[in-house]
């Protein structure tokens, strides 16, 4: 037991790493970008990118260790078949679920490759990302809650709550992007920067949650 709550620990700690803040919006956009001829947005391309891919990383990792967890202690409370398939379907859904990535450097070939066409898939996913890794958070939270409830792990259900507003209409935004000559790209632009930034707390408290739990 001891082993799967560190598993659970490092996958937790490795967020000092991977979910920390970019440089401010406005200085990027405004300063940073234009004196770099455009070049440090490349730089942030591959950043924005990459994050996503290291988040989603860390969050497979998470999940598996606290599902490892799951099992052990059911086991060990002689809880096991109660549990058995609950756990076997959660599993399934986590390791479907996080067997895509963006790939920044893919993406990017695929941009040249593509004379620029590539950019709107990859604008698409990235519009859409991180409202799809709050709903995968709040159904894993709500699923590991009813199987914890069945082993007597927990008496209170774990709570995700779910920012609607990271729910953006594809194209609606890029209408608008197009009908105020661009002026709305930036705001969307500045949107899709932050976006993690505003939503890491949420994330990081229902992990100091779950990990209260398992040491106890």
């Amino acid at each position: 037991m001891i082993q799967a709550v560190q598993k659970i620990e490092r996958s937790i700690k490795e967020r000092r790493e991977v979910d920390v803040p970019f440089m401010n919006w406005w200085l990027y956009t405004l300063i940073v970008n234009p004196v770099t001829f455009g070049i440090y947005g490349i730089v942030m391309f591959f950043k924005r990118t990459g994050r996503v891919d290291k988040f989603i990383a860390r969050k497979k990792d998470y999940y598996q260790s606290v599902l490892d967890y799951t099992e052990k202690y059911s086991q060990e409370e002689k809880r096991y078949d109660d549990i058995r398939n609950d756990l076997k379907n959660l599993k399934d859904s986590v390791n479907t679920i996080f067997s895509k990535e963006i790939k920044a450097g893919i993406s990017f070939l695929l941009m040249i490759v593509t004379l620029g066409i590539w950019a709107f898939v990859w604008l698409y996913k990235m519009n859409k990302i991180w409202y799809d890794l709050q709903k995968v958070e709040q159904d894993f939270d709500d699923k590991i809650s009813q199987i914890w409830s069945k082993v007597g792990l927990i008496k209170y259900p774990l709570s995700f709550n779910l920012d609607s507003s990271k729910n953006r209409s594809y194209v609606l935004y890029l209408i608008l992007s197009i009908i105020t000559f661009g002026i709305w790209g930036l705001v969307w632009d500045y949107k899709i920067h932050t976006d993690p930034e505003n939503l890491y707390k949420e994330f990081h408290s229902i992990e100091d949650t779950v990990l209260q739990t398992v040491r106890k």
